[in-house]
């Protein structure tokens, strides 16, 4: 667990340090942001004096890691607010949205995994195949403008924008309401990935000797379909873990594509007017944030299979 914690935050700094080359050599400024101004030369190098940015890379680099080492993560470049209170503001909602279709795409991914088992080479399982992979094959961005065009400009039956209406902030059926096209963006981007997974575990699960043996004992399928899902969860949870970092990044530019209130609407805003403290922010918060969901998959894994916890003890 040391050894994980160390390297999680060897991660996360180096991530930071590519971001920040990254962003330095690539175009656009925060001066960018003020508007018709910004066309000036002097006025965009007045900004980036007032500001730091200067300076060399590496001293500006290591300014900000000398702060954040002492818990200091800055002030946005852009609004003037403290990084880590801009955090916490939208943190809540990309938990949400991210949690939501998660555990959605999860429990669709099983219960498609076994259907397609139970009608193998039927019309049923080609269906659900053909339907996932066609969706998989487009890009998140791509899925969710299509869903913006469909429901919310030519259809008009769905929320495109936002969290929520103005003025509904605290109406849970209006949030839910701006919840779908984002929720259902990320399942059908992700689910042709998982599902295939999930169907090779399941399937592999089936084959075992203990599963032939209690097919001719004449247990009933319900309790035997039970059980090779039970022993098919540690490996698929496992990869879920792994697949962590993937499932943010699409959280993240699903959030951008409808203007939700959420960390990756902030991320991609930051990253175009290279607001530093913001993006490094957030960068580091995420690498960290899926270390930990790494780490508590593999937790769950052996929990749930008892030969990795006496392969660990081993």
């Amino acid at each position: 667990m040391l050894k994980r914690f160390i390297f999680s935050i060897f991660i996360a700094f180096f991530s930071t340090f590519l971001c920040f080359v990254l962003l330095h050599f690539s175009k656009g400024g925060v001066a960018y942001a003020s508007g018709v101004n910004s066309q000036s030369k002097e006025f965009v190098q007045r900004i980036e004096q007032n500001l730091g940015l200067d300076k060399p890379l590496m001293q500006q680099y290591q300014l900000w890691l000398l702060k954040a080492l002492k818990g200091d993560l800055g002030i946005s470049f852009l609004s003037g607010e403290n990084v880590l209170k801009l955090i916490k503001e939208r943190l809540f909602n990309t938990f949400i949205l991210s949690f939501s279709a998660l555990v959605l795409l999860f429990f669709l991914s099983i219960f498609f995994a076994i259907l397609g088992y139970y009608y193998k080479e039927s019309f049923i399982d080609k269906i659900l195949t053909f339907l996932a992979f066609n969706f998989f094959a487009l890009p998140p961005f791509v899925l969710a403008l299509f869903f913006v065009l469909i429901f919310g400009i030519f259809w008009q039956v769905l929320p495109i924008m936002g969290t929520s209406d103005i003025g509904f902030e605290d109406n849970f059926l209006n949030r839910l309401k701006h919840l779908i096209l984002p929720v259902l963006t990320l399942i059908l981007s992700h689910l042709a990935l998982f599902l295939g997974i999930a169907r090779n575990f399941i399937n592999e699960s089936f084959t075992q000797i203990f599963i032939q043996n209690l097919y001719a004992r004449a247990l009933k399928e319900k309790d035997i379909y039970l059980l090779v899902i039970r022993y098919s969860l540690s490996p698929i949870i496992a990869y879920w873990g792994g697949s962590a970092l993937s499932f943010m990044m699409g959280t993240y530019v699903v959030e951008s594509v409808f203007a939700y209130e959420g960390l990756g609407s902030l991320l991609f805003k930051s990253i175009i007017f290279k607001d530093y403290p913001v993006v490094l922010a957030l960068i580091f918060f995420s690498v960290l944030l899926v270390g930990f969901f790494t780490f508590l998959s593999d937790i769950f894994a052996r929990i749930l299979n008892p030969r990795l916890r006496k392969l660990d003890l081993a």
